[in-house]
């Protein structure tokens, strides 16, 4: 898929995961308007899409000609703000646990990083319909003795057939989800590409599943 496909592809699917963000609260508007807490939920929860709506159709509007725009990112920093954002609703069932190691700054996107971290947090979740633990890891290591970030994010869910990771996991438009567009592990593949990094799996059913995700450090080409 070409840059500019793939651009096209993380546009709709995050504006599909906007749509159902805002679906969501809907459904559950009149069951729990008069619940504060709800409210206050309900407050930051379209605060933050109109933030992101916003940032999708600026980034659009602004550098339609520009894929990606590399700058230096701290991916701890942008971990933790994931972490940080997830609904209080989720942090009942789910416990989240950081083990960050100090990563030498890298080139990256943010908007694409974030949005591909984002995902790949989203998937880990919903394999823990019943609750679990998500441990996110970042570690400095060298591979072929070039400088990485490691990036590890491991959940305690239903895992996945071995036949499942190797030919549909990150087929586009194949999904497990009820009206999935089957792009978000896909996008992830792809931006991690663009980023000359990579992105590898482990998982088995009943015992999880680890997204490794590989990144350089000294690259500064745009």
């Amino acid at each position: 898929m070409s840059p500019a496909r793939t651009a096209d592809s993380v546009i709709v699917h995050d504006m599909k995961n906007l749509a159902f963000r805002l679906s969501a609260l809907l459904q559950n508007m009149d069951e729990n308007y008069d619940n504060p807490l709800f409210k206050k939920s309900m407050t930051d929860v379209l605060g933050d899409t109109i933030r992101k709506m916003d940032t999708i159709v600026k980034r659009f509007r602004e550098n339609q000609q520009q894929i990606v725009v590399k700058l230096r990112v701290d991916i701890n920093q942008i971990l933790s703000e994931l972490v940080a954002g997830i609904p209080q609703r989720t942090t009942r069932l789910v416990k989240i646990q950081s083990e960050l190691d100090v990563i030498p700054l890298l080139w990256g996107d943010p908007y694409y990083l974030h949005t591909a971290f984002l995902s790949i947090m989203e998937n880990a979740i919903e394999a823990m319909p019943e609750g679990g633990t998500l441990n996110i890891r970042t570690r400095f290591a060298k591979k072929r003795s070039k400088p990485m970030a490691s990036i590890e994010i491991t959940d305690t869910g239903v895992g996945m057939t071995k036949a499942f990771l190797e030919t549909k996991l990150f087929s586009p438009f194949v999904s497990t989800k009820q009206n999935g567009l089957g792009l978000g592990l896909f996008n992830c593949q792809q931006i991690f590409a663009m980023h000359h990094g990579r992105i590898e799996v482990e998982s088995s059913p009943g015992s999880g599943t680890t997204f490794r995700v590989l990144l350089p450090c000294d690259h500064a080409d745009s």
